[in-house]
């Protein structure tokens, strides 16, 4: 850049000069000719036709310089002025940059500019170019926030009065808005020069910056400044540090560098330094960063740069870096250091060779990285390369409340190059988290230019673009296997699996996935080992945050604890996100003849919401749920429902309704017919509520429990299940039609609280007495009856139950009774012949019966008999004491305890 700076300074000086002192006598072309001799080979002036001449000046309307088959520079509409008042104006003036770059090169040492001599020769003078563009610039490699400088219209003016050199430029938007303004001083101070100045830039709205620079220039451009200092000021929304200050100062050998943030009024940077006889020493600079408005990091270093004897380079180099951070588990410290590394070796002066080495740990909130890494930096500047030797490993720990995770990572022999990755690659995985114990994963396989998605950590400050550029010229892949086993904590059964996937540029891919568990055995049932199986591809492209898949799970039966089980259950599920913590899924349930049940999902923000519905089928599909034992067929039916579901950190929840219609059953002993239940479900804390509003709704046209037969049954059933005191489960509305008559029940809870009441209406005792098989006493006739009863009453189940007859009532004891009572002697001969036929006109009955079962019956009873003549009215009154519950173990009723205690010894020798 210094090269054809001077060069074109010094073309447009030698030119100014040959104009000024021949314009009078010798023609444009004859001055073209002549200047031309003296240009190098492959440099060319040309000028107009002819020029304008006054007496107070000259004017060019264009002036060119070539090199080689480009024009390298145009100035148009060229106004000189010669008397008292020296003064060049030029109107436009361009340079082309992209001639500029193929200037030709030479190797030959030149004489770097004497300041002292410059001043002598240069005559006093003001210069002033009102356009100046560089043109073709494109191609020049620059921040974007410097390309607004590169496309403005900079006016620029330069006044020399034989002592001091004053500078003034504005740039201009086409707009007519100034984005820059520079002014400068160059003055003559004893044997050096004193440059001072400022410069003001604003590119866009809400950045500006900032610069103040004072520095003693030597009179050899090639010496270094034996003093000087400069600050730069910047306010800019798009940088970590919003609003800061950087300023550099030195005073011979001693110097100093300091950042500040603003914002935080924090420092950033305190680097004291030292010019020594052969180079540059920092000892134990301080540096600071507050990460993500939150970690704090602090560091130090040390830096020693050593110039060889002759020239520049190669700089040996001594370097070492503490970086000290701290978090929720404590201080963490990392060592950088390394050596007589040699950086601008070789024949080119381009090459590096650098021996590191970095131990510690670092820690970030509750994540503690520790490294213990030997590498070696080599290349050249374009395309360095880092090895590491054997023995260098990365380990980082995460520590949740309910996590702990320990990652590893070997990183033996592996290359990083421009490219990214080479070598083999692996990582293993440790810990447990809250659905996995003892989890332990490996990942192995190849890289080969692999970037490993750093890219998208510099994304927003990779302004030239320079990573996405590397990456497209990359291979950027990891092929690689995963093995590994964990406890699944939920279904408390082993767990392991297999895969295989690569990661390339921006997206991880598994071709294939198996995952096996043991035997599930939780509270209330049992499942076969289960299988999850990928069956497409499953891909995430995280830069275009979309994940999809398609996966199946299966195993070969579900058993719950009262025996009913799902055969061959299948869940095949395809899933399509953003990622693996931001995906929707759908598929479907099936297990044998049942399903398919539809459930669709989203998964976000650590949760699962979806939507099950059960399109509608058989329902003899339910019919693995009736255990083997005990010979229960479903004959018909239908069910149909669907739910809205949740499952998050509190477990799972259910918003919906099933129905069963129409259903009926067959069993040893019984049947149902036209079975109907509408169940509203509303699951969540591992309990099912039903509101008094939507109850769940029982109906059954025909049950038949042995000798009982039930006719349009139907109950309510709300509250909550698990049921407690203070939540209770409530029957309400119940009626069936039982002994050609009706029993209700308004309401009653579980646990129950007080007593409630059976009602029941219009029952035919003939009916009741024939379930009884109680064949001494013929009954006719209806009766009422009311029995308040408390289920776990300490004294009483039914409390003073009350019985009356409705309408006429028959009694008739059969003969072998009449034969058996006749022989107790005279007295029961004579009663027995007065009651053996009876027609009851009133009668009724108080009933007791106690937790243990003993039943006592309290009855009036007014009648007649009509065998008798004349019919005189009887009333008796009766008392009777038995144990139902031995009564119940002689009916049909202890059928139902029978299959049960069947079933349960079956279980026992099954296992």
């Amino acid at each position: 850049m210094k090269r054809w700076c001077g060069c074109l300074l010094g073309l447009i000086v030698l030119t100014v000069a040959i104009i000024c002192a021949l314009p009078w006598w010798i023609t444009p072309k004859q001055v073209e000719t002549w200047v031309n001799r003296f240009l190098a080979p492959d440099y060319d002036l040309q000028l107009p036709e002819r020029w304008h001449l006054h007496l107070t000046g000259l004017q060019l309307p264009e002036l060119d310089i070539r090199a080689g088959q480009c024009t390298l520079a145009t100035f148009s509409d060229v106004r000189l002025h010669w008397w008292e008042l020296r003064q060049l104006d030029v109107a436009h003036a361009g340079v082309d940059y992209d001639c500029l770059n193929r200037l030709p090169s030479s190797d030959e040492t030149k004489t770097s500019p004497n300041l002292t001599a410059l001043f002598s020769v240069l005559p006093s003078v003001e210069v002033n170019v009102q356009h100046f563009r560089l043109e073709n610039s494109q191609a020049l490699d620059i921040p974007p926030r410097l390309r607004a400088l590169l496309d403005a219209d900079i006016a620029a003016t330069a006044n020399y009065d034989g002592h001091r050199l004053q500078l003034t430029a504005n740039a201009k938007t086409h707009d007519d808005h100034v984005i820059l303004h520079h002014q400068s001083t160059l003055a003559r101070l004893n044997h050096s020069f004193q440059w001072q100045g400022q410069t003001d830039y604003q590119p866009l709205n809400g950045q500006t910056y900032h610069l103040h620079f004072s520095t003693q220039l030597q009179e050899e451009l090639s010496q270094l400044p034996q003093q000087g200092e400069l600050r730069v000021d910047w306010q800019n929304a798009d940088f970590s540090v919003n609003k800061g200050a950087l300023q550099l100062s030195w005073n011979g050998e001693k110097g100093q560098i300091n950042a500040q943030d603003l914002s935080r009024d924090k420092p950033l940077l305190d680097v004291p330094f030292t010019f020594t006889a052969n180079g540059l020493a920092i000892n134990w600079g301080t540096f600071y960063w507050t990460f993500d408005g939150y970690q704090p990091i602090k560091g130090f270093f040390g830096l020693a740069l050593r110039k060889p004897q002759e020239g520049w380079l190669p700089l040996e180099t001594d370097v070492d870096v503490i970086v000290q951070t701290f978090g929720e588990l404590g201080k963490g410290e990392i060592v950088i250091s390394g050596k007589k590394g040699e950086i601008g070796g070789g024949a080119d002066k381009n090459q590096l060779n650098f021996d590191l080495k970095t131990r510690g740990d670092l820690r970030y909130n509750n994540t503690v990285a520790q490294t213990n890494l030997d590498y070696h930096i080599s290349g050249v500047f374009e395309a360095p390369t880092l090895l590491f030797r054997p023995g260098s490993v990365f380990k980082m720990d995460n520590v949740q409340p309910d996590t702990k995770i320990h990652a590893r990572l070997p990183l033996d022999n592996i290359q990083v190059g421009r490219y990214g990755l080479e070598g083999r690659l692996q990582a293993t995985l440790q810990g447990f988290t809250p659905q996995f114990k003892q989890l332990n994963l490996k990942l192995d396989g190849q890289a080969h230019e692999f970037i490993a998605g750093i890219k998208t950590v510099f994304d927003l400050r990779d302004e030239k673009q320079n990573l996405r550029a590397a990456e497209m010229r990359a291979a950027n892949r990891w092929d690689w296997t995963i093995e590994g086993e964990a406890h699944w904590t939920s279904l408390n059964t082993p767990v392991n699996i297999k895969g295989v996937g690569f990661w390339e540029a921006d997206h991880i891919e598994l071709n294939q996935l198996s995952a096996h568990s043991g035997n599930v055995h939780t509270s209330g049932v049992k499942m076969a080992p289960l299988t999850l199986e990928l069956k497409d591809r499953l891909r995430w492209d995280y830069e275009a945050a979309h994940l999809r898949g398609l996966l199946q799970a299966q195993t070969e039966w579900i058993e719950f604890a009262y025996g009913g089980r799902f055969v061959r259950p299948v869940f095949g599920v395809g899933i399509d996100g953003k990622s693996i913590d931001n995906f929707n899924l759908a598929g479907d349930l099936k297990a044998g003849a049942l399903g398919p049940i539809d459930v669709t999902a989203r998964y976000e923000n650590q949760a699962l919401n979806g939507n099950i519905r059960w399109q509608g089928q058989s329902a003899k599909v339910f019919q693995s749920l009736f255990p083997q034992q005990w010979s229960w067929i479903i004959r018909h039916g239908s069910i149909q429902g669907g739910s809205d579901f949740v499952i998050n950190e509190d477990g799972v929840a259910l918003q919906g309704e099933f129905n069963l219609r129409n259903v009926g059953i067959t069993f040893p002993d019984g049947e149902i017919q036209a079975l109907t239940i509408r169940f509203p479900i509303n699951y969540q804390k591992l309990a099912l509520r039903t509101a008094r509003t939507k109850p769940i709704q029982v109906a059954a046209k025909n049950i038949r429990v042995g000798a009982l037969a039930i006719r349009e049954a139907a109950f309510d059933v709300f509250g909550t299940y698990p049921n407690s005191a203070k939540q209770p489960l409530t029957l309400q509305k119940v009626k069936v039609g039982v002994f050609d008559g009706l029993l209700s029940v308004p309401s009653l809870s579980f646990p129950q609280r007080k007593i409630a009441v059976l009602r029941f209406d219009n029952i035919d005792l003939a009916q009741v007495m024939e379930l009884a098989q109680y064949n001494q006493v013929s009954v006719s006739g209806r009766v009422n009856a009311s029995l308040p009863f408390w289920l776990g009453h300490n004294a009483c189940l039914i409390c003073n139950g009350r019985l009356e007859q409705a309408g006429k009532l028959k009694i008739k004891l059969h003969d072998n009774m009449v034969s058996s009572l006749k022989k107790g002697g005279l007295t029961e001969r004579m009663l027995v012949d007065l009651l053996k036929e009876m027609e009851l006109e009133k009668s009724h009955a108080n009933l007791n019966l106690t937790p243990d079962g003993n039943m006592t019956l309290r009855a009036t009873i007014t009648g007649l008999n009509p065998t008798r003549r004349p019919h005189h009215p009887i009333t008796l009154n009766y008392t009777h004491q038995e144990n139902m519950f031995e009564l119940w173990d002689m009916v049909d009723y202890g059928s139902q305890f029978e299959q049960n205690l069947q079933y349960q010894l079956y279980r026992h020798l099954e296992q």
